[in-house]
């Protein structure tokens, strides 16, 4: 009941976009990687359809995968948190020694993470680019500077 009363309180326009967000779980901040609700929604419905068909066996695959679906969604999460973790310190560095290994680092890391994670979200990539595109312009202006 909390969640209704916190829906209609909030001065929201968007109604319906409001409601299916709500019903589906997907309101409030997502995380940098896609969700798995929907892929565990299946294999729990299809846990409920197994288990008088097998005894109970066939439900203990589908929550299992489940389980291993949520368990990989966490552990890319957290990966993903410690990656832009670094990407800032190599950032805060950069900005306090000006050392051009710094802009390398993060160039290669974020190359890495957009060709290595397909379940990165559009936000997450555009941030990742935004750290790429800071990379080059300060590696551009130290190059300019060396040669002036």
């Amino acid at each position: 009941m909390s969640r209704i009363s916190d829906w209609m309180t909030r001065n929201r326009t968007h109604g319906r976009v409001d409601v299916k967000e709500w019903a589906l779980g997907t309101a409030g901040p997502a995380g940098f990687t896609y969700g798995t609700h929907y892929v565990v929604t299946g294999l729990m419905v299809l846990a409920i359809v197994l288990y008088p068909l097998t005894q109970g066996i066939g439900s203990i695959v589908a929550v299992s995968v489940a389980i291993v679906a949520m368990a990989g969604r966490r552990m890319l999460e957290n990966q993903v948190r410690r990656d832009f973790s670094d990407l800032e310190e190599a950032k805060t560095q950069y900005q306090r020694t000006r050392n051009a290994e710094y802009l390398e680092f993060i160039r290669l890391r974020v190359t890495q993470m957009l060709n290595d994670n397909k379940m990165l979200r559009p936000e997450t990539k555009q941030a990742l680019i935004d750290y790429v595109e800071w990379a080059e312009k300060r590696a551009a202006r130290d190059e300019r500077r060396r040669g002036a």
